[in-house]
């Protein structure tokens, strides 16, 4: 994919030459970051994901530059040639149906069924759904940097964004990029409940607001039901010193960009970046509640991780992968108005996922088996909230997700939701209708954008290659060496990567271990068969064997 995307950005560097957005910056900088967000919602590699994220970053190159569609084709092809032309077409639709409403109607009473029907035009006039998603990062940049529009126009473009855009998103199982843009959005057309919600999250889930904390006291009253007549005239002390100085560009840094959320090392750099504001309030409070609510979940994250790592249940062989998101404060509070409950009663608001691999799909059964036991433990770890479980594998959604839902009493006493599926519901989950279309080139075998590091992968396909060549001997092995140890499961840990295994083999009186990571070799036979005698006590036996691997070593 590199070489094809410098290509693009030195065509597009070229063709927008000298022309600035309103920001001040260089054009440029718009189709470089159209291009990331799409790089984030693609497979990294394969002929559409390549051509979807290159058609991106020239995505404006037809309708603003001289450059025309015949250029772009000799350059890059066909294909994308025919997403440039889709975009141009998409806009210039959207264009004149805004124009439209504006001579006609109230912009401002866009009712669903009208919402409905744009939503319906829009999409009968593709030929590529990967000309929405195209559409869909550029506008997610775009209100990135809405601020720069007069308050009239910028609450047209929102308003526009949350009815079509938002919910073509939904639509296309964009669920990451939806949220993010719902909460643009939001900043931008309710600010004051907007902080007020930033403010009620982070007096909740900061590990300072302990119950009796005189600060997590003055915020109680504050959790009750939002009434958005009120929103404005209350908390006039320090609330009303916040608001004198947080602008609308500070709202908008302060909704957490998707991919922060989906990449841990991002997540971490973003995290640092704020430490130091935290500790000196240099920033406004609304960007120092959206870190607090940020670190509250990697607290929860770790926690959970470090559960994992001693007393995990799973099946040897299964790979599972631990991620967090946070839900939108429009979703937050869409949920408030629709319920009718405090904000303290959204047990979603913030949940960790844990994925278990099923081998594109060959290990359905026992990936299946092994999100019951992973539930057990997540209830074993926190405590359960009544009457907030839900088997969404048994009993799937409408639209044919599946997961296990359960809300608990997180590490700071506030709800937290874990759910827990396979890869195959997983990629369901997050991609929707889009995983029939970007990664029909690739089969089964989809990139999750909530997927490992790149050093993960390669560490992955390492040992998988390496247990494929030692196929031949293992079973061998195996009998060969029989003893008490053989069949046990150990873990092999990479950050928030964790590999089940199973020892094959014992060398030099127990002090090097050879283990499988694969379920489909056969030693994994011959410990399903074995597990019954040490279930009952099965995770005592997991911390210590735990212990003892990290006393003596374990040689993969």
């Amino acid at each position: 994919m590199q070489r094809q995307v410098q290509k693009a950005i030195a065509f597009a560097k070229k063709a927008h030459h000298g022309q600035l957005r309103k920001t001040g910056d260089p054009y440029l900088t718009h189709c470089i970051h159209t291009g990331r967000i799409l790089a984030m919602l693609v497979p990294s590699s394969g002929k559409r994901a390549v051509d979807t994220v290159v058609a991106g970053i020239l995505h404006d190159v037809i309708d603003d530059t001289c450059e025309s569609l015949h250029s772009i084709e000799g350059e890059f092809g066909n294909d994308v040639a025919k997403l440039v032309a889709g975009v141009s077409r998409l806009s210039h639709i959207n264009q004149l149906l805004r124009r439209n409403r504006r001579i006609n109607v109230n912009p401002d009473t866009l009712g669903p069924e009208e919402a409905n029907n744009l939503r319906v035009m829009l999409l009968g006039m593709v030929d590529d759904p990967r000309v929405v998603l195209i559409k869909l990062a550029d506008r997610l940049h775009n209100m990135r940097t809405i601020y720069v529009l007069p308050l009239p126009k910028a609450q047209a473009v929102a308003k526009e964004t949350l009815v079509i855009w938002c919910s073509l998103a939904s639509r296309l199982g964009l669920w990451a990029l939806k949220a993010e843009m719902e909460d643009l959005c939001f900043a931008v057309l309710q600010p004051q409940v907007f902080r007020k919600m930033r403010a009620d999250l982070a007096s909740m889930w900061s590990t300072s607001s302990r119950a009796g904390n005189p600060r997590r006291i003055s915020a109680r009253a504050s959790l009750l039901p939002l009434d958005e007549k009120n929103i404005a005239s209350e908390d006039k002390g320090s609330m009303a010193i916040d608001e004198d100085i947080t602008s609308m560009k500070d709202l908008l840094e302060a909704v957490v960009p998707f991919d922060i959320l989906l990449d841990r090392r991002k997540r971490n750099k973003f995290l640092n970046s704020l430490r130091s504001t935290l500790e000196t309030h240099s920033k406004p409070k609304v960007l120092r509640d959206a870190g607090i609510a940020l670190a509250s979940l990697v607290v929860c994250e770790e926690a959970l991780e470090r559960e994992l790592i001693i007393s995990t249940s799973y099946v040897p062989g299964m790979e599972v992968t631990l991620s967090s998101r946070l839900k939108s404060l429009y979703g937050i509070y869409s949920k408030m108005k629709r319920k009718d409950v405090s904000i303290s009663k959204v047990y979603d608001a913030r949940a960790l996922r844990v994925v278990v691999g099923d081998k594109n799909g060959t290990l359905q059964g026992p990936a299946v088996q092994c999100c019951y036991s992973l539930l057990n433990i997540v209830h074993k770890l926190w405590t359960p909230i009544d009457g907030e479980f839900d088997d969404y594998i048994v009993n799937p959604k409408p639209s044919g997700y599946q997961s296990l839902h359960t809300a608990v009493q997180g590490p700071d006493s506030s709800p937290l939701e874990v759910q827990i599926r396979t890869q195959r519901m997983h990629e369901y989950a997050e991609h929707g209708l889009a995983a029939h279309w970007l990664y029909k080139e690739t089969g089964n075998k989809l990139s999750s954008i909530n997927s490992m590091d790149e050093s993960e992968i390669e560490a992955s396909s390492y040992i998988s290659k390496d247990l494929d060549n030692q196929n031949s001997m293992v079973d061998d092995l195996f009998h060969k060496y029989s003893s008490l140890k053989v069949g046990h499961p150990v873990l092999r840990v990479e950050g928030s990567h964790l590999l089940a295994a199973v020892i094959i083999r014992v060398d030099n009186d127990g002090r090097e271990l050879l283990v499988a990571v694969s379920f489909g070799l056969p030693a994994s036979e011959a410990v399903a068969a074995r597990r019954s005698s040490f279930q009952i006590k099965r995770w005592e036996a997991y911390a210590r064997l735990y212990k003892k691997d990290m006393e003596i070593g374990v040689l993969v």
